[in-house]
């Protein structure tokens, strides 16, 4: 039988203003396998680890961002890992930042861009990251959202995603803004300044 297994997460960041809605990717940097290759936040599971501290570590440490709210998707990101014979299982969420808040890069990336849903589906390598972002349309905001080139009309969050930003805010232990434990003991390296990509 082939092993099923989680040991990563994936995070879709994103700001809105009115009707704007704008997805935060991040550039893989040169020294790095994919080197150049946008992504969402993407990181491993530690061991002992909850698949939710995960996605709220990553986030910090890869962007130095600490979102306002947080929902867990339907969606889940499912591929064969020829490899290691193994089917990845990966829990997706979603993270909404305030507009105006500065994205800090870890040595992992050397650029970031907050492009529109139908930009970040263009420039994505992976099809799951694709059908992520249209998820976060279909399970966050009014149908057809993610469709528009536009950015379309951002409504209320609704179902079926479901809001973790109260578990999230019990985890950390005074809100979804407080830093995680780990970034004191084992923070990842930051890059001096950041380089925004232009759309």
């Amino acid at each position: 039988m082939i092993p099923i297994s989680c040991t990563q997460i994936e995070v879709h960041v994103f700001r809105r203003r009115g009707k704007r809605l704008e997805l935060l990717l991040i550039r893989r940097a040169p020294e790095r396998s994919l080197a150049g290759v946008w992504q969402p936040v993407t990181g491993g599971i530690d061991r002992g680890e909850t698949a939710i501290a995960a996605a709220v570590r990553e986030v910090h440490e890869e962007t130095g961002l600490t979102p306002i709210r947080w929902w867990a998707l339907e969606q889940l990101a499912t591929f064969y890992d020829p490899g290691h014979d193994h089917v990845r299982v990966v829990p997706v969420f979603a993270a909404e930042v305030a507009w105006a808040d500065p994205v800090q890069l870890s040595h992992e990336h050397d650029r970031y861009a907050f492009v529109t849903p139908a930009e970040a589906r263009r420039r994505v390598l992976w099809a799951t990251q694709r059908q992520a972002i249209d998820a976060l349309g279909e399970e966050l905001f009014s149908p057809g959202l993610i469709a528009s080139a536009a950015g379309g009309d951002a409504a209320s969050p609704g179902a079926p995603a479901r809001e973790i930003t109260a578990r999230i805010a019990a985890l950390t232990g005074s809100g979804a803004r407080r830093k995680h434990p780990r970034d004191a003991t084992n923070p990842k390296p930051r890059r001096p300044a950041t380089r925004r990509s232009g759309r």
